[in-house]
């Protein structure tokens, strides 16, 4: 009996040892054949990684300095806690694939989760073709109802690889991370269950020379982190996040980003997509990008961009702060439909052409530029109120715009700055310096300083500061963020203790001072202790009332413009977004033919995405009435009408 017990427990060890996770180790030197499981055992070839199913927990290792011609489509799936990794062995050089003429990815991950990619170099150096589009690595979600989690990549070298700039789904990148369904024809609706993908770590890689893409993140809402890459020479966009909730853009080094997108002669489709910009975030809610560093944007002539940051369609309460802007094609973008977004402590030097476009609302959408530096010693730097591309939809200029609060302004030498409102496609757009604005005072431009011309007069700021911010060292920026202490308030700067406070301001000013003391500095710097403690209290409630306000614009921002009825005597108000918990009101509407009314209290449809409202009435007696909404939160309401109409509308902060 002992002897068959021995004999079990090795029988199960061998078993268990069998099923545990493995390494894989991967050699030009290698034999398919061989079991892999040891650098004398090595495989050999790319295709014997792609043709294995790996396991949670196992590992493959390419050796270092060794080249592999071809591609990797890489199957299995880890879990967070036991993801597969690839890497490489045996010394520091990368192991380098080369996917030559081929098209599509150097390594592919396709609805496949759990894995870490790292130290890995991948290349092409094939001439670009029509048609014909690539990426580095390539992680693509599309299988119905899955959901995926955990991807990394890490250290990898990604250059040289040049596909088609545009009129494609599948975007040529070096990073590519996609989480998508089909695509749903306008009007028609579809069962599929779309996957999710969650928790992503694109950090440490060094991109160059890449046509059109560095790191792109599209349909990925939880986890999003790309963090510390470094690129040089793309054709188009640096980083595009899109679709992020609480998504973390950090530490990134983008250089000469947007060289070839807009060409004139760029062979094939003229229509394709020209606008590019370096660091850009679309669909995002609360999402950040902070401390990175962005140089020499390029801006070939159909390209309208050329942006170090972007605030781009559907974008909430995100933020921009801490970075770096300099000799860029202008600094930052806000499109329309856009809500609340906000920048604050960036530093602008020299930047060029366009420094801030805004495409939006003033009032509705409410996005911020605060606390920022805008330095320029040569050229005229435009403040661009953009009315749109064709002059029968012209924005009314009363409506368009941003509020700039405590921000530094700084012309010198052949600097300086304009505000003008643009109108026309990128090739024959027309800039107005004259017009101006009916609004009160105060409503755009709001306490901050100015120094040196401006071109057209200097902006309707009541609480403006006309005079020298004396910096250490104006125009001393050099490259990395640790090189703009130049930046920094000299003791007798008229800008300390001269700013407006913030609410929810980050507490920290872009060289790691506290913003506490009660005297909110203009500009970039806090001198700290040059005044009072605030009243935290009071702090507190402004914050709160900020908050509040935020809650109440969003809910009615929500809301559609019109209602088109039906005979089901029943309103149908679809929402951007479904009412936030805690926003009170009323949603009421009047009979017409007999005065009677109809109260549907918020309450009872927060959370909501479509609100069905009973009203007992057809469709003819419903057009040309209108419901009247009231929200409430704290000290904050919002009134406003929505009629009954022909004609769908969009929402109400258009």
């Amino acid at each position: 009996m002992k002897r068959i017990a021995i004999f079990l427990m090795a029988l199960f060890s061998t078993i268990w040892l069998s099923a545990g996770p493995k390494t894989y180790f991967v050699s030009p030197d290698g034999n398919d054949n061989a079991t892999g499981l040891s650098v004398k055992d090595a495989w050999k070839s790319l295709d014997k990684i792609s043709s294995t199913e790996f396991q949670p927990g196992d590992q493959i290792l390419l050796e270092s300095g060794a080249v592999w011609h071809g591609q990797l489509n890489l199957k299995g799936s880890g879990t967070p806690e036991q993801p597969i990794i690839l890497s490489s062995f045996g010394g520091k050089k990368l192991p380098v694939i080369n996917i030559g003429k081929a098209e599509g990815a150097g390594i592919l991950l396709h609805n496949q989760g759990g894995w870490e990619i790292s130290n890995i170099e991948i290349t092409s150096s094939a001439a670009p073709e029509l048609g014909v589009t690539r990426q580095g690595i390539y992680v693509k979600v599309d299988g119905e109802g899955l959901n995926l989690e955990h991807i990394v990549i890490k250290d990898c070298f990604i250059h040289d690889i040049w596909g088609q700039m545009g009129s494609v789904r599948e975007r040529s990148s070096a990073i590519l991370v996609s989480c998508s369904g089909p695509r749903v024809p306008r009007g028609e609706t579809s069962t599929f269950v779309r996957p999710t993908l969650s928790n992503i770590l694109i950090e440490g890689n060094r991109i160059e020379r890449v046509d059109k893409t560095g790191i792109v993140t599209n349909g990925v809402r939880n986890g999003v982190k790309v963090r510390r890459n470094y690129m040089d020479n793309l054709g188009g966009d640096g980083i595009i996040v899109s679709g992020a909730y609480r998504g973390l853009i950090e530490f990134n080094e983008i250089h000469r980003s947007c060289l070839r997108s807009g060409y004139l002669d760029l062979p094939g489709d003229e229509n394709w997509w020209p606008h590019t910009a370096a660091c850009w975030i679309i669909r995002c809610e609360e999402t950040i990008m902070q401390f990175n560093e962005v140089y020499d944007t390029g801006r070939e002539p159909k390209n309208g961009d050329g942006f170090a940051y972007d605030f781009d369609f559907y974008c909430k309460r995100c933020i921009a702060q801490y970075n770096y802007s300099k000799d860029n094609h202008g600094f930052l973008l806000l499109m329309y439909d856009i809500f609340e977004n906000v920048a604050r402590y960036n530093i602008s030097q020299n930047d060029k052409t366009h420094l801030v476009q805004m495409q939006g609302s003033l009032m509705e959408d409410n996005n911020m530029l605060y606390n920022n530096v805008f330095y320029v010693d040569h050229g005229t730097l435009d403040l661009d109120f953009f009315r749109g591309d064709f002059p029968e939809s012209a924005k009314d200029i009363n409506k368009l715009g941003a509020h700039f609060y405590n921000n530094i302004f700084y012309a010198t030498g052949q600097g300086r700055f304009r505000t003008a409102y643009s109108l026309g496609e990128t090739m024959v757009r027309t800039f107005d310096e004259v017009s101006r604005p009916d609004l009160p005072a105060g409503s755009i431009f709001l306490n901050n300083c100015y120094y040196g011309p401006w071109k057209n007069g200097l902006p309707d700021d009541p609480k403006a500061i006309v005079a020298d911010p004396k910096f250490v060292a104006a125009g001393s920026g050099g490259y990395g963020l640790c090189s703009l202490e130049g930046y920094i308030l000299q003791s007798d700067s008229p800008c300390i203790n001269t700013g407006m406070y913030m609410p929810e301001n980050g507490r920290r000013d872009f060289f790691g001072n506290a913003v506490e003391d009660g005297k909110t500095d203009i500009g970039a710097f806090e001198f700290v202790g040059s005044g009072s403690f605030g009243d935290k209290t009071k702090e507190a409630q402004m914050d709160q009332d900020a908050r509040d306000a935020s809650t109440v614009a969003w809910s009615k921002w929500s809301f559609p413009l019109g209602i088109v009825p039906d005979d089901s005597q029943t309103a149908s108000i679809r929402l951007q977004e479904p009412i936030e918990t805690g926003v009170s009101g009323t949603i009421t509407w009047v009979n017409p033919k007999n005065s009677k009314t109809v109260v549907l209290p918020v309450e009872k449809v927060a959370g909501q995405g479509t609100i069905a409202m009973k009203l007992k009435a057809d469709r003819e007696t419903l057009l040309g009435t209108t419901l009247k909404v009231q929200l409430k939160k704290g000290r904050f309401v919002e009134e406003f009408e929505i009629p009954f109409t022909d004609k769908p509308g969009k929402r109400q902060g258009q």
